[in-house]
């Protein structure tokens, strides 16, 4: 009981320090969201939500008496052992309290993403209600996510999607919680080494680029991306299914007066393509290899990186070869 004790309390103190720090415009979304996900949401202080706090524990025991009356019911038209009734009730309120512990843990993490101000603009211009239909769908798949992964990526989706409603579709909340361990992991290993097109706020294209040759030709095998790879990635709508589609990036490409048009995004730093002759240097530079569809994109920035030096090196010669300088923007 002191170690739940000790987690309601942190979890309380992160909420009510995100709420305090974020903008007035995002904070009725996140009112919204904890009060429907979180448990220490009751706990806050009753002008925060609205006076909701006391309805919540009221619906609360509304809830458990009808319970408790269905229950009296069954019982008393079926001849059930008592040990059988005791054991299926413990086990299914251990269901609950783990579902429900998954939910507080995610909305922590959402909290901490908050209170960090990393994805909170200080504008005070109004934006969009977050959704009901969203938030029921985002509670329904969140509350069956145990590891710490998909605890931080779903608390990363949580807080995106208060901060900018429509950030993540439910098709893509969906996609993401439908991942396997293997799925997952070449997923990682994909956005780890993938390059984005990006100007404000908006992601034009990303894509792994295959180099020299074609990605389902197994050019990518020696980063840890198979042919066999890219097909499960495709299987769960991560991926497109030409492996070797292109885009222009020559907006990535500095002008003399070292300015671009759009950054070249990689391993979540900016960078600009630099000639190192003006004469020679590639100046439509069309790269080929491996994009990420629109949900893909989507998931793109909240999925923890690995470190992916050797295709760095390889990302950096590959330019140096179309004489441009990867070089990142401060």
């Amino acid at each position: 009981m002191e170690n739940n004790e000790t987690g309601l309390s942190k979890l309380t103190d992160t909420i009510e320090n995100a709420i305090t720090g974020v903008p007035a415009p995002v904070r009725k979304n996140f009112i919204k969201a904890f009060g429907q996900l979180c448990t220490a949401a009751v706990d806050i202080p009753v002008a925060w939500l609205e006076g909701k706090s006391a309805e919540i524990r009221a619906t609360t025991e509304a809830r458990l008496q009808i319970i408790r009356k269905e229950g009296e019911t069954i019982s008393d038209q079926i001849i059930v052992p008592q040990e059988y009734i005791t054991k299926a009730s413990s086990k299914f309120a251990a269901k609950v309290i783990k579902e429900q512990i998954n939910l507080d843990q995610i909305t922590l993490n959402a909290a901490n993403e908050l209170s960090s101000g990393k994805n909170v603009e200080s504008s005070e211009t109004p934006i969009d209600d977050i959704s009901e239909d969203w938030l029921n769908e985002f509670e329904n798949l969140a509350r069956l996510k145990s590891s710490e992964d998909m605890k931080v990526v779903f608390g990363k989706i949580l807080a995106g999607e208060i901060v900018k409603p429509g950030t993540f579709s439910i098709k893509t909340i969906k996609l993401i919680s439908q991942l396997d361990n293997q799925a997952a992991k070449l997923f990682q290993i994909f956005c780890s080494q993938t390059i984005s097109l990006r100007a404000t706020d908006n992601i034009f294209d990303a894509r792994v680029v295959s180099f020299s040759g074609n990605a389902a030709s197994n050019s990518l095998r020696e980063f840890g991306l198979s042919f066999d790879s890219l097909n499960i990635l495709h299987e769960y709508g991560l991926i497109i299914s030409d492996y070797n589609s292109w885009m222009h990036y020559s907006p990535c490409i500095a002008n003399e007066q070292k300015q671009v048009g759009a950054a070249l995004r990689f391993q979540n730093k900016n960078y600009g393509l630099v000639p190192s002759d003006r004469e020679k240097f590639d100046k439509t530079l069309k790269l080929n290899g491996v994009a990420l569809t629109k949900a893909g994109k989507e998931l793109l920035d909240i999925i923890p990186l690995e470190s992916s030096d050797k295709y760095k090196d390889a990302l950096t010669e590959f330019f140096k070869s179309k004489h441009l300088d990867l070089v990142e923007i401060k």
